[in-house]
């Protein structure tokens, strides 16, 4: 390969961004179901602020090639997501991403980062195997995240099912501390834990929340979802998720979902309460904020076809499972 077409990864710089969004379309059209991939301005402020960290892979023509990114939802968020990652369908092969992703590894070093946490998707396994090359682990799945309508160039697509996410994490350095699970899920999180080589003491609590819950709520209209993060668990949780639900209700929403700080004593408790409400088994995400772990649970009120779900080796295969059967158990109740 020529110099000028042999890439190179670095930052993407502000002037860059243009040619960014020209990659962006060549590689999923008008698809890409994060809009801010098509909106120089946005690009640009979140950039400047340090919320993402752009990495690209360039030619010397100029043509941006491939990308993928740190991306942070606050200052508080000590394991950011992994993602945005995409490849140029004509440079496809090239080991294009293994490259970027290696360049996001050492950047999430110099931050200092606990880790870093991605969902891969699951039409096929190549993102789950470029994150499992760096020893990433399996945490959890999100079923029918991603619309049907969403193309990648090159690749198979959906055309009658949403697409589920595998999520990994990637542990640089760690924080040991106690979490709080229903006794249920001890034993699956304490195999995660072991895998990732994460110190933690895992608790069963019935101790319920005191106070007003604090939460905040965020709406993917693009991708048909939405996001309660809640900060405290108060004594309200159910009532304030409740009076949430009904706020949403006019969205007709694919998913939602709720993070819940398992470090809080009550979270146990939490669990088992929102578990009434139909929200069951996410995804694991340690050290997200405040170097303290998540519980990502999910709600669906969309079918979606497992079947279509695809895991690059059997350990994706036992979390899918875990994951499909927390749902059956759940629809079975309500």
């Amino acid at each position: 390969m020529n110099a000028e077409l042999s890439p190179k990864v670095d930052l993407l710089t502000l002037d860059e961004i243009p040619l960014l969004i020209d990659c962006v379309r060549r590689c999923y059209g008008e698809t890409y179901p994060n809009p801010i991939m098509y909106d120089s301005s946005l690009l640009k402020e979140v950039i400047e602020n340090k919320l993402m960290y752009s990495i690209i892979s360039k030619l010397g023509n100029d043509r941006i090639v491939g990308h993928c990114a740190l991306t942070f939802d606050g200052a508080k968020n000590t394991a950011p997501e992994a993602g945005k990652m995409l490849v140029d369908p004509d440079f496809r092969g090239h080991h294009i991403a293994e490259d970027m992703a290696q360049q996001r590894i050492d950047i999430a070093k110099q931050l200092a980062l606990s880790g870093f946490w991605t969902e891969c998707v699951t039409n096929h396994p190549y993102s789950q195997h470029e994150m499992i090359a760096f020893n990433a682990q399996e945490t959890g799945l999100f079923i029918g995240d991603m619309p049907s309508t969403i193309s990648m160039q090159g690749l198979d697509n959906f055309s009658t099912t949403r697409m589920s996410l595998l999520t990994f994490y990637l542990p640089l350095t760690d924080h040991p501390h106690t979490i709080y699970l229903p006794l249920n899920h001890v034993a699956h999180v304490q195999s995660l834990a072991q895998d990732l080589n994460l110190q933690r003491v895992i608790s069963t609590s019935d101790q319920t929340g005191v106070g007003e819950t604090i939460i905040n709520v965020v709406v993917n209209t693009p991708i048909q979802t939405a996001n309660l993060s809640i900060f405290h668990i108060g004594g309200d949780l159910i009532t304030s998720v409740t009076n949430a639900l009904k706020k949403l209700e006019p969205l007709h929403l694919a998913s939602i979902y709720i993070d819940l700080p398992i470090e809080q004593a009550p979270a146990s408790q939490a669990y088992r309460d929102l578990e009434s409400l139909g929200f069951f088994w996410g995804s694991w995400l340690p050290n997200y904020a405040t170097h303290k772990d998540i519980l990502r649970l999910q709600k669906i009120y969309q079918a979606v076809d497992v079947e279509k779900i695809v895991c690059a080796r059997k350990k994706g295969e036992e979390v899918k499972e875990y994951v499909l059967s927390e749902w059956r158990r759940i629809a079975s109740t309500s």
